[in-house]
Parts: C-alpha cells; structure tokens; sequence
C-alpha cells in the first residue's frame, strides 16, 4: 500500500472488486448464451470451480459450474478450487482488469500464479478473451489480447447486450 496515497490503494481495491463481480456475472451469462464460450467450458466437468484472488488477501471471484453454465459463489461455498488464479500484488491486478495489460502478458511477467488444473485455465483465459472481445471496444480489446477474434458488427453487439443486460441483471437481482 502506498503510504502516500491511501485513497488512491482504497479506490483500486474497490475497482478490482467490481471487475471481479462484473467479470463474475459477465461469464455467468455467457456462458449460457454464446455458443464459442458454451464450447468451451462444455468440457469441464459439473461441479468445476475456479478462484480469481488477489493475494494475499484482496477481492476475489469464485465461481462454479452448474447445470451447463457458470455460476458465481461466496467463497464459503467453495472448497479447494480446481484452478487458481492468484494476482501477487493489488497493483498487478489492477493494471490487468484495467486493460493496460493482458491476462496472457501478466502472467508471462509473472505477475499472477495459476495453481491447478493448466489444460482447464487455458479454457478460462480463452473465455475471458471472448468476453474482452464482445464487450470492450475494439481498440482497447486489440491492445490486450493475443489475436483479436473475426466478429462481426452485429455478433459485437448483440453478444455485448446479452452480456451487458445479464450483467446488470446479475447486480440487481442476484443469481441463484
């Protein structure tokens, strides 16, 4: 923590804990309705769960697959998750779910750990791609990503709504 700028520590804490969230309730809703994430994590087996964390202990996402779909938890209702993420510092996570850099480029710099099941992230990082693809503009979303995913116009859009509105459904009425 800067010791200079408290507020500043506090306000990006509290960022990272809303991009966790959206990004929790993001894939929720994807993964029900985009047919290339669907694909994706259809292999993964039902009961699947995953951590996003800051360490040591900063804001985290957990999340499960159930029912075909991805579901957001309390970290009470997780056990050991069969992946991992873990950010090192606040500020890598930060930079990261800011969009200054990539997952691919954090973790090539080390600045996060993945701890479990490789083959099961690498479809993670391939469904959060997708969703950087769909819902970030394409200037920023080409700026973080690997390779930048032939969509069209009306693919962008109407895979961003889905997103958006169950996003905000998500935050308003909560998911079961």
């Amino acid at each position: 923590m800067s010791q200079s700028l408290p507020w500043l520590w506090r306000i990006k804490r509290l960022y990272i804990r809303f991009m966790l969230a959206f990004l929790g309730h993001a894939l929720a809703k994807a993964s029900r309705s985009d047919p290339i994430i669907n694909k994706e994590l259809a292999p993964l087996p039902d009961n699947f769960c995953f951590a996003m964390r800051v360490m040591p202990a900063g804001p985290a996402l957990y999340m499960q697959k159930r029912d075909g779909g991805m579901k957001p938890l309390s970290k009470d209702a997780v056990g050991k998750p069969h992946v991992d993420i873990q950010f090192k510092h606040l500020e890598h996570a930060f930079s990261t779910l800011s969009f200054q850099e990539g997952t691919t480029d954090a973790f090539a710099r080390e600045r996060m750990i993945v701890d479990g099941d490789i083959p099961a992230s690498m479809r993670l990082v391939r469904c959060f791609e997708r969703l950087e693809a769909m819902t970030l503009p394409k200037l920023i979303a080409r700026r973080i990503m690997r390779q930048y995913p032939a969509l069209t116009l009306g693919e962008k859009l109407s895979g961003a709504c889905r997103i958006y509105l169950g996003v905000l459904g998500g935050f308003v009425m909560g998911y079961k």
